[in-house]
């Protein structure tokens, strides 16, 4: 019996270690980049990498995977052990990023989803995949991108098309409404509504439903449609102990969703205990050895009020 006991005490202690566990980048030799932890132990050796100033020295890693650009493996994801794991989706702006926690990679010229877990969320076996937009996303096979026609984006043509869930099933859309915002296709059929909430979660969505018309009032909106949406699309974790939600304005046939990394004061944090409430916004830092961009919080309602008397 004693030897149980200093049993569960060593790996209470091994998981306690394991959950507090600090990752940080760092540089040698001014362009070798690694990763190691609070103690100093490699996670990652060093290699020599393309971008190795974006990462700068001892820049903390606060997710559960992570980007890093080495030369003999561009735009790869690894987990927190140190493992690869994916090669990023490439789009004609550069490497996929996050959208509603999942992000696109490629695998045997075939493309698929993964989470910001690292978890596999469909195998690569489509010719292309669009990013996770309202919960789901288009993917097709047997489609090509038509560089004849002289356009700034090639179009998609051809294939076989549908959509796939976040959670990496296929969706089979009806031929009715079931849910008020079931999602209509050109060809007036319904993807079902993708998000399920607890009570907890559904008032901190009224919050924002209460708040609709000021938040439209100021920010417009970028279609004919006056439809806005807020979803949440991530919950507290660890690594980021907040709810994040996001808006989506219906536009004719497509649902455009706030872009998580680029539109400001169309995003939002709200505290894991649902008593705070901020609408984020990107700053550019320059420090004297390297630039970030910088996440910031206003809360929602100091937001709203300076906002408004702007438009007086």
């Amino acid at each position: 019996m004693k030897n149980f006991f200093v049993f569960l005490l060593i790996l209470s202690f091994h998981l306690a270690s394991a959950q507090t566990e600090k990752l940080f980048f760092y540089i040698e030799n001014d362009s070798l980049l690694g990763v190691k932890n609070q103690n100093g132990k490699i996670i990652i050796s060093p290699k020599p990498s393309w971008n190795s100033g974006a990462y700068y020295n001892n820049r903390e890693i606060k997710s559960e995977i992570f980007n890093i650009d080495f030369k003999d493996n561009l735009f790869a994801y690894y987990d927190r052990k140190g493992e690869f794991i994916f090669q990023t989706f490439m789009t004609s702006e550069g490497p996929d990023g996050f959208q509603e926690g999942y992000i696109r990679y490629r695998e045997n010229d075939k493309s698929g989803l993964y989470s910001d877990k690292g978890k596999k969320i469909t195998l690569a076996k489509y010719d292309w995949i669009s990013p996770i937009n309202f919960g789901f996303a288009t993917f097709c096979n047997g489609c090509y991108f038509d560089t004849t026609k002289n356009e700034e984006h090639a179009p998609l043509e051809g294939g076989t098309w549908g959509f796939v869930s976040k959670d990496g099933l296929e969706i089979l859309p009806t031929d009715k409404r079931n849910h008020p915002k079931d999602f209509e296709t050109k060809d007036h059929r319904f993807i079902p509504y993708q998000f399920q909430y607890n009570d907890k979660e559904k008032q901190i969505l009224d919050f924002f439903e209460k708040r609709k018309d000021k938040i439209t009032q100021i920010n417009g909106f970028s279609c004919k449609e006056k439809t806005l949406y807020f979803e949440i699309f991530h919950k507290p974790t660890e690594y980021d102990n907040f709810y994040r939600i996001k808006t989506f304005e219906l536009c004719d046939s497509y649902l455009n969703g706030a872009d998580e990394n680029y539109d400001a004061f169309k995003n939002f944090k709200v505290s894991a205990d649902g008593k705070n409430y901020y609408v984020l916004y990107i700053d550019l830092v320059n420090y004297k050895e390297y630039s970030e961009y910088v996440e910031r919080k206003i809360p929602v309602d100091t937001w709203i009020k300076q906002n408004l008397n702007k438009l007086k």
